[in-house]
């Protein structure tokens, strides 16, 4: 028997979940506002098993992250925002590749029905890094 192929399996697994695990912590960058200003924006994230749970901080409320998954270098998951004054709920997804200490997101606006902004989806490319490793 080939003990070698238990050995290199264990391995590649051991690799893969020291790259996902390598996401836990705060990751900070800015994003286009509104007006075309910067604004701050911040995450945590945490691995849960196979599942990529956290936050997205926000000037009044943190939104939580749903639907996060890491695979190899490859990150996604769903910010859904809700309208102060409406109540209408628009999704952003995420996507993107962890690079070390940076991660390139691209952040997709998804028109859902209770959505009536009349802005279709938009795409923006961040850049963050991270601020602190969760401990």
């Amino acid at each position: 028997m080939n003990c070698r192929l238990p050995l290199a399996a264990g391995l590649l697994l051991c690799a893969v979940s020291a790259l996902a695990a390598g996401i836990d912590g705060i990751w900070v960058g800015q994003q286009a506002g509104r007006s075309g200003a910067r604004e701050d924006l911040a995450f945590r994230f945490k691995m849960d098993g196979q599942a990529l749970t956290g936050k997205m901080f926000g000037d009044e409320f943190d939104l939580p992250i749903t639907e996060g998954s890491v695979s190899g270098d490859q990150i996604r998951f769903v910010v859904t925002t809700t309208n102060y004054y409406s109540g209408a709920k628009t999704r952003f997804v995420y996507t993107g590749a962890i690079q070390g200490d940076e991660l390139k997101l691209v952040r997709e606006r998804v028109q859902t029905a209770e959505d009536k902004t009349g802005k279709g989806p938009g795409r923006q490319t961040l850049s963050l890094r991270r601020l602190s490793p969760n401990k």
